[in-house]
């Protein structure tokens, strides 16, 4: 009796805590099986093959996995197809935020994908496409290094987690509707309306590119966009890059974020602060119909204009910023050649912002590259900060080389009379040395220059 009790106990600490791995298809023919089997805790592996089902987690604190969730070739070929037979995987909303895992499937064939119902669980490294509504409904957990792509609807709707590193693309609707949360090192890229619609979703190290028929960041009056921006890229979208087409205020900050070669205006009807911005290339105004402030932003070559009917920008600028490599729209094929928005060093715009901008404690302290905000005397104005290490001789004692301070004849002020003094020997140059080829003013002549010359006919 007394070895039997031995025996029986860590049986019942088994099922009671549930550590088991259960294998699909050896141990249980389908997922929901395995699923109806499982004891909290339990983890199911699910080998490669298709499975004609749509599942659900009933609540239970498991893991749901393919046999290697992180190898593509994996995931691509551990298929859960509902063969249109509602959704695709749904959660009751009652699972756990820490243990409850989906992860490394490919999710098909459903009305929609995963049908959260506000459930906590994790979603990670999943493929989730050509669903006939939504990707992704109502998941409040965390969703993270996941491909939402192909759905008939929006890609990722209602949800109110963190979205880490996955790429939302070409879903038919928009790519996120109504989020709250987060969205974190990921790209938004060709969905068929807007890249972001509505919602509180704070936004950060972003690619919101190319979304074919609104804007790359919206909202209207019954959904309006009120999250913060910071460290993107919002290029070359249909309508404008960052907009709101309701006359109430959603408030909000950008910072540090590139908005060109949208289609329409880069700012437009918006009321978020705007700060250490790039706006370039835009057809539209750089700003139309804003009504928050603007400071330390380039805005540059935007075909319509810099402003309309927007607040007057403090410590910016509306000249040419002498990008590394400016973006330009090619005429021929209808489309926005995206460019290098770091600052040469002979730009204006370095050492060119507000001299107390340190002491304002919201100001960003990073640039868009992660960079420190502040380097040399002054903040720079636009999303990056020069940073290069520069080698050279300094004549005016500034302890700076002169062609990094743009004072390359050593009297102490930039301006034009400042040569390149490192133009090689037979290259045809102006009075300051600058070769007669150099449209974008970095001493050299190269392909960089010829996308200047071919953006001056625009």
């Amino acid at each position: 009796m007394l070895r039997f009790s031995i025996v029986l106990v860590p049986v019942l600490v088994s099922q009671t805590f549930g550590q088991d791995i259960i294998r699909v298809p050896a141990d249980a023919q389908t997922i929901q099986i395995a699923i109806e089997k499982a004891q909290p805790f339990d983890t199911i592996i699910v080998a490669p093959g298709t499975y004609f089902e749509a599942i659900s987690f009933r609540g239970k604190v498991i893991v749901v996995q393919s046999e290697n969730p992180t190898d593509p070739t994996t995931v691509g070929n551990t298929i859960i197809d509902a063969g249109g037979l509602g959704s695709v995987v749904t959660f009751s909303g009652g699972e756990d935020q820490v243990n409850t895992i989906l992860d490394g499937f490919t999710i098909t064939g459903g009305i929609i994908g995963i049908q959260g119902n506000r459930s906590p669980a994790i979603i990670r490294h999943c493929v989730i496409r050509d669903n006939t509504a939504q990707g992704i409904l109502s998941a409040d957990g965390a969703i993270q290094d996941c491909q939402v792509l192909d759905n008939r609807g929006n890609g990722i709707e209602d949800s109110h987690g963190s979205i880490e590193r996955c790429l939302i693309r070409a879903n038919r609707v928009n790519g996120l509707m109504g989020c709250n949360g987060a969205l974190i090192d990921s790209t938004v890229e060709g969905n068929w309306r807007s890249g972001v619609f509505g919602g509180d979703l704070d936004i950060l190290r972003c690619f919101i590119i190319a979304n074919g028929g609104e804007d790359g960041i919206g909202g209207d009056c019954s959904s309006r966009y009120f999250g913060d921006i910071d460290q993107s890229f919002i290029i070359g979208n249909a309508r404008h890059g960052v907009a709101n087409l309701c006359s109430s205020p959603e408030g909000g900050i950008v910072t540090n974020s590139v908005v060109a070669g949208n289609r329409d205006s880069g700012f437009f009807g918006s009321a978020k602060s705007v700060v250490s911005c790039t706006v370039t290339g835009n057809r539209g105004f750089g700003f139309e119909d804003h009504r928050s402030p603007i400071s330390h932003t380039i805005i540059w070559d935007n075909q319509a204009g810099a402003l309309l009917r927007s607040t007057t920008p403090a410590f910016s600028g509306t000249t040419n910023p002498f990008f590394v490599q400016p973006g330009f729209w090619d005429q021929l094929n209808n489309i926005w050649v995206d460019g290098d928005y770091h600052l040469s060093a002979d730009s204006p715009y370095i050492d060119a912002g507000d001299p107390a901008y340190g002491d304002n404690p919201s100001n960003p302290i990073e640039d868009i590259d992660g960079n420190p905000r502040v380097v040399g005397a002054r903040v720079d104005i636009g999303a990056f900060e020069f940073q290069a290490e520069c080698a050279g001789a300094d004549f005016d004692g500034d302890g700076t080389p002169d062609v990094c301070d743009r004072d390359i004849d050593g009297d102490g002020i930039p301006n034009v009379a400042d040569r390149c003094d490192f133009t090689p020997l037979g290259v045809p140059v102006d009075s300051n040395g600058r070769p007669h080829a150099d449209l974008n003013h970095d001493c050299e002549v190269n392909l960089r220059d010829y996308a200047v010359f071919q953006a001056s006919f625009r």
